[in-house]
């Protein structure tokens, strides 16, 4: 991992711009996720030539020391390495100049279109706010028509017995976080799988109104207040927040084929071989195979929904649009769980065709000729290609806390994937799972909310983790709950 400890990034402010000179120097400096910034576009980056990179950096335009409080990223090439190799590829700048006032206008979506009523619409219509001045390179510096930003501190990888995932952490082309493994025949008949497990990587973007909440959170870079997400407290996403997430993976590979990744939108990552390798990291190829909307509409609030609504769309090469964030294909919302309806099915791996449950009335499922076969999730709930066919969307977001005392899917709900149903589904324990619980709401009283968020959940935690090591000494608190690692596979996770 190319990142300094805690100890050494708060030290930074003390950095004199004399011990910043030079191509090599500047460069490490950024990717190693300390203070420094490269400015958009960075020519320096790009000239062949070490007299011209040196001319460049002189200039203005060139490098430029940026008071930003946050790592960029976790895993990089050598810089040496980028400057020779991948000077054309991006280099990920993590955006965090948050609102520090909160926007007055919510999306006009939200204001005009019913997603009960016109939920197709209204899903396309989140889609392309988040594509608006995003597209192609999701750069939110580059966006000229409305604010966009990250979510801090999910550079680390996770420490500890149970740390997950293995080498984890983002990486420094894209800002792509390690999510979860993909399952043999989750994604269809052609994927066999691989030793250890072909990965799914994510980046997310949000708008004005989570920006603003996120700044409030990390107001003190050192001290964040978990409170800020957590309805107690006065705390969550204002109505109007958008979250946009885009899924990768290193699927297909070898014999493998999936027909609907043909024609991919790729990038280039810096990746793990496999799910489950502690290797060093290498440069690689990902998949376009999912995106993900979640939007806080109170309009989803009440008895059967939730107060946010979810989407997704799975990627279909085959649709061959030139604008290929256009084959992404919409596969349903949701803003509810149904949690009176406990008929316990699943659709087993490989998926073959998309079945469709008529009695779910919280959610719908966008079946057409252009959407691979979906497994979605337990008993027709909305799930995307990425995800398990045991859950839903919403059922595994209700659990998103700091700390973290729930887990993310119900027992027995992994493995994944067989031919019947989980044995517990339906259960008065399994249904805890499926709950319409409210926003900024924790499934634990004990806890606070992330509000549906689980890189809010997973970032808080890395930060604690890294500054408890830096202090070299524990807190009380921590040994008052029983923490669980954030899971998406389920316990245990050692393969």
């Amino acid at each position: 991992m190319n990142s300094p400890t805690l100890a050494a990034r708060l030290c930074r402010r003390g950095f004199s711009r004399s011990a910043l000179l030079g191509v090599t120097v500047a460069l490490s400096v950024v990717s190693s996720g300390a203070l420094a910034q490269v400015t958009a576009p960075a020519p320096a980056a790009l000239a062949k030539d070490p007299a011209e990179a040196a001319a460049l950096l002189r200039k203005p335009e060139g490098y430029k020391l940026e008071q930003s409080p946050f790592p960029d990223f976790g895993f990089m090439v050598p810089v040496d390495e980028y400057m020779q190799k991948y000077s054309d590829q991006p280099l990920f700048r993590l955006k965090t100049d948050f609102p520090t006032v909160k926007p007055k206008k919510q999306p006009d979506f939200v204001q005009k279109i019913d997603f009960r009523k016109n939920p197709l619409e209204y899903l396309l219509a989140v889609r392309d706010y988040a594509f608006e001045g995003n597209l192609p390179d999701w750069d939110p510096f580059k966006n000229s028509k409305r604010g966009w930003y990250h979510i801090p501190w999910l550079h680390p990888t996770a420490t500890g017995p149970n740390a997950y995932p293995p080498n984890g952490g983002t990486e420094g082309f894209h800002g792509l976080i390690k999510e979860a493994p993909l399952s043999p025949l989750q994604l269809g008949p052609g994927q066999k799988g691989k030793d250890g497990s072909y990965s799914v990587y994510a980046i997310t973007l949000v708008n004005d109104m989570a920006g603003y909440t996120l700044g409030r959170m990390w107001k003190d870079p050192m001290n964040p207040d978990p409170k800020t997400t957590d309805a107690r407290y006065g705390g969550g996403f204002p109505p109007g927040t958008v979250f946009a997430k885009l899924l990768f993976t290193d699927a297909p590979q070898g014999d493998d084929k999936l027909p609907f990744l043909e024609n991919p939108l790729q990038w280039t990552a810096y990746i793990t071989e496999s799910f489950y390798s502690t290797k060093p990291r290498v440069v690689g190829k990902v998949n376009l195979l999912q995106m993900d909307i979640a939007v806080r509409d109170v309009r989803a609030e009440g008895k059967d929904g939730t107060g946010w609504v979810f989407g997704t769309f799975a990627y279909n090469g085959q649709v061959n649009n030139p604008n290929k964030f256009l084959n992404l294909v919409p596969v349903g919302l949701m803003w509810g769980n149904d949690p009176e309806n406990t008929v316990n099915a699943t659709n087993p791996f490989p998926p073959t065709q998309t079945k469709i449950n008529p009695d779910l009335k919280q959610g719908v499922i966008f079946a057409s000729q252009q959407l691979p076969p979906q497994h979605l999730g337990w008993n027709g709930r909305l799930n995307g290609p990425a995800d398990l066919n045991t859950t839903s969307c919403l059922g595994c977001h209700i659990t998103a806390q700091y700390p973290a005392v729930t887990a993310l899917v119900p027992p027995g709900s992994v493995p994944d994937g067989g031919a019947t149903p989980p044995k517990g589904g339906g259960s008065k324990e399994w249904m805890k799972w499926f709950q319409n619980v409210p926003a900024a709401t924790s499934m634990d009283p004990r806890v606070y909310s992330t509000d549906f968020s689980f890189q809010v959940a997973i970032s808080l935690q890395n930060f604690y983790t890294v500054k408890t090591g830096l202090l070299q000494g524990s807190y009380a608190n921590d040994y008052q709950l029983d923490r669980v690692p954030v899971v998406r596979s389920g316990l245990p996770m050692k393969k």
